[in-house]
């Protein structure tokens, strides 16, 4: 009588060991907490508050001042006479709107600039430079808002104190200065880092 041959259990293809199973690339969680994601959502901010306050609020002002531009608006400075006419034509309500817009949006807007700017060189930057471009986003945070506290001020004092008017004047150009640098440097930064990022190549696992 012939003996049954066992069948072989286990792995058909006889005697060879499993292959191991192939190892995914391990997630990078760079990717999604990165820093630059805060940096963008402050730049949005900043970006929607300014437009806000100087393409809108200011603008609507305007209206019930004869079309005349607030001082805010004025890049290049304003006399005492361009502060007497806009007194008399500005409306006791308008100069009441002005003086919530500069107490929210106008507080804001600096504020907001100085975040966006510390989280864009403070987190993305490297090197002692960086800290002269978030000290120029302080200054220019703590001259918008005290040139606000002053054009408030001009408009309601009796009688109108003209070194006080210059005082303002200056602030406000320098505001607009301080600004206008410090938001240059700010989005050539920004585009530079962006571009840097799409090169560099993905990280991956092992």
């Amino acid at each position: 009588m012939s003996k049954r041959r066992k069948k072989t259990r286990g792995n058909p293809a006889g005697g060879q060991a499993p292959q191991p199973r192939r190892r995914l690339p391990a997630p990078n969680p760079s990717e999604h907490s990165s820093p630059r994601i805060l940096v963008y959502a402050l730049l949005t901010v900043s970006v929607f508050i300014g437009l806000y306050l100087h393409v809108y609020a200011l603008q609507q002002l305007s209206y019930f001042a004869d079309g005349l531009t607030m001082p805010d608006a004025r890049i290049t400075g304003y006399s005492p006479a361009d502060i007497t006419a806009l007194r008399e034509a500005l409306e006791d309500e308008a100069a009441g709107q002005l003086n919530f817009v500069h107490k929210t949006a106008g507080i804001i807007f600096p504020v907001a600039v100085f975040l966006a700017t510390w989280a864009s060189f403070g987190l993305l930057a490297r090197g002692t430079w960086r800290w002269g471009v978030i000290i120029g986003a302080g200054v220019f945070a703590v001259v918008d808002i005290t040139e606000n506290f002053l054009i408030d001020a001009i408009l309601v004092q009796q009688p109108l104190d003209t070194a006080l008017v210059a005082t303002a004047s200056v602030l406000t150009t320098l505001s607009w200065a301080l600004l206008a640098v410090v938001g240059g440097v700010v989005v050539v930064f920004i585009l530079r880092d962006a571009v840097l990022a799409a090169r560099r190549p993905s990280h991956q696992g092992p």
